[in-house]
């Protein structure tokens, strides 16, 4: 992926966005003091939360490194699949609080099993997964499934949100093309990622010689999809 001035434009406007919420707060407090007509302790957790989001929001472009043509290299050890999830659950808990939805992690029957991987970076790719469907779940959970397809590492992520275009669908994995997705989005979720997490999901997947795709779900009546994370080869 080229990184070029709109790139860097839609990035910034995003950063100086959650920036701008935390200052007023603080302007606010130290033009208003105790007269202020939000009590301290409500503008510093509006404050407290920006900056949580901006974090976030920095970590997000941090990881598109892997959107180069040359990113960080990887450091492969033995994995076993259930710590790997279990390593995504514990991450995704402040993020699951923040969506009101847990996962639900299934790992199959012969899941359970060792693989070579960086499973730092695999973990990190998997959360952006997860984060867009918990970001888009109708319910309380998010459903995960884990097995191994022929000797390959494979997740499973269900995917129940507002039904996707076909257009946008065939460009899920792109930088960005996730955001044309947030009207369909509560209020307060929408702008909460960059717009870049599946793209940079995708290309840590790739570079393990996995593979990310959209699958239609096993119901026929349902207007999820499914998210195919294929680990590695």
């Amino acid at each position: 992926m080229i990184v070029d001035e709109i790139f860097v434009d839609r990035v910034a406007h995003d950063l100086r966005g959650e920036l701008s919420t935390m200052l007023a707060g603080v302007h606010y407090m130290l033009r208003f003091g105790r007269d202020a007509a939000v009590p301290p302790r409500d503008m510093l957790e509006r404050v407290g939360d920006a900056g949580e989001r901006l974090t976030r929001l920095i970590e997000e472009f941090d990881d598109s490194v892997w959107l180069l043509d040359k990113p960080k290299p990887l450091l492969p050890a033995p994995t076993r699949l259930q710590e790997l999830l279990d390593d995504v659950v514990t991450r995704s808990t402040k993020l699951a609080a923040l969506r009101g939805v847990r996962p639900n992690v299934e790992i199959m029957d012969g899941g359970d099993r060792e693989f070579t991987a960086d499973a730092d970076m695999l973990a990190r790719a998997l959360l952006y997964v997860l984060d867009f469907a918990m970001l888009r779940a109708p319910s309380p959970s998010v459903r995960v499934s884990a097995t191994f397809d022929d000797g390959v590492p494979v997740v499973r992520i269900f995917d129940e949100g507002p039904t996707i275009p076909d257009p946008v669908k065939e460009r899920l994995f792109e930088p960005f093309v996730e955001n044309e997705l947030a009207s369909l989005l509560p209020q307060g979720k929408r702008k909460v990622r960059l717009g870049l997490g599946l793209a940079i999901s995708r290309a840590i997947f790739e570079e393990h010689g996995g593979s990310l795709a959209v699958e239609s779900p096993a119901d026929a009546n349902s207007s999820g999809i499914v998210l195919r994370c294929v680990l590695t080869r």
